[in-house]
């Protein structure tokens, strides 16, 4: 009886190692076979990589990855525009719709693709790239106010003029709007609509120095130097270091006649921004004007070598002049350190500067 209980026994484990033996073969093949499938469910998936649509999407949503800002250039014929706020929306990453595609223009058009654009200086690209983006943001007012400075950089004053009033329509207190609206009307010869236009901008921040600026230029177009004078001061007791508003300053008093008051400014700004030709040439300008030969040739010499035409031709033509022995100098660096922003003109100066004789003044900018 123990012998055959034994036996049993023996038969029985025999039997429940090969059912496990056989469990454990089953799970094998299980994991091996789950294995293939989900190898070939990836290797057969679509991939959205050869989608040039979906790509476009994703890489969109890659560079819109939230608020912007962005240093900008303003456009030629006028001072840099400053630092765009940092309140500016990224775009939502979609893709417009193909027959919204404008030529030269990416499937996909984000804000910051639009921006860099922008800053790699291809401009009629990146108006049209913002004409996209508007269409699809309608109610974005730094869209179309960034669609303006593009259309401006790229020579389309009319149709900047155009972006700047949308971007108005929907925001009338967008100050760059503002600013860079009256800069495009000073351009198409209006300066009466460009002083009401910058008056708004200034109702909103009477001590924006791009607006005092500006404000300057719009008088000097009129006719009313002083009142030019007046504001660029007014800007640089804000900003005193600001070399666009040094320069609009001095060359306020070459345009009336008053060179030597025109030195000191013209020195800071040359010395603030030493790679800008038209500072250069306006400095030249008022050397000239008050004997410093042979450093006003110097200065156009400068203005010449950073890319100035008008630099180029006033090197040459004092080139050909004989510079007598006791040929003036004055010394720059004093002058630049020395200068600080004027009290406001007393009566007796006033009319000295306004009987001046506001001689015609080559090779002189504004900005």
């Amino acid at each position: 009886m123990n012998d055959r209980k034994q036996i049993i026994e023996s038969i029985t484990g025999d039997e429940n190692r090969s059912r496990r033996a056989r469990l454990a073969e089953g799970a094998v093949v299980f994991v091996l076979v789950l294995g293939l499938c989900i190898y070939l469910g990836v290797r057969f998936a679509h991939d959205p990589g050869d989608d040039p649509v979906a790509a476009g999407t994703s890489a969109a949503q890659q560079a819109s990855s939230g608020l912007e800002t962005i240093d900008l250039i303003a456009p030629a014929g006028t001072e840099p525009a400053g630092v765009v706020s940092s309140e500016i929306s990224g775009a939502t990453g979609e893709t417009p719709p193909l027959e919204e595609v404008l030529p030269g223009v990416p499937l996909a058009v984000t804000f910051a693709s639009a921006e860099q654009t922008y800053r790699a200086g291809r401009f009629g690209e990146a108006a049209r790239m913002f004409a996209v983006y508007c269409d699809e943001h309608p109610g974005n007012a730094w869209g179309h106010y960034l669609r303006g400075l593009s259309l401006w950089k790229a020579d389309r004053d009319q149709e900047a003029r155009a972006a700047f009033d949308e971007a108005l329509a929907i925001a009338p207190d967008h100050l760059k709007s503002l600013v860079n609206l009256a800069r495009v009307e000073l351009e198409l010869a209006e300066p009466d609509a460009a002083l009401a236009t910058i008056e708004r901008a200034l109702d909103l921040a009477p001590l924006d120095v791009d607006a005092r600026r500006v404000l300057g230029r719009a008088f000097q177009n009129l006719g009313r130097p002083l009142d030019a004078i007046a504001a660029y001061r007014e800007a640089l007791r804000t900003k005193p270091d600001d070399c666009w508003t040094l320069n609009n300053f001095g060359l306020a008093w070459i345009e009336l006649g008053q060179f030597e008051r025109a030195l000191a400014p013209l020195a800071r700004a040359c010395e603030l921004a030493p790679d800008i030709a038209l500072i250069h040439n306006n400095l030249a300008t008022a050397l000239e004007r008050t004997g410093h030969l042979a450093q006003a040739r110097e200065q156009f010499q400068t203005a010449g070598e950073l890319g100035s035409e008008r630099g180029e031709a006033g090197y040459a033509r004092l080139a050909g002049v004989e510079i007598p022995a006791g040929d003036l100098t004055v010394d720059l660096a004093v002058l630049a350190a020395a200068w600080t922003v004027p009290a406001a003109e007393s009566e007796g100066e006033s009319e000295t500067v306004a009987t001046a004789s506001a001689e015609p003044a080559a090779a002189t900018d504004a900005r």
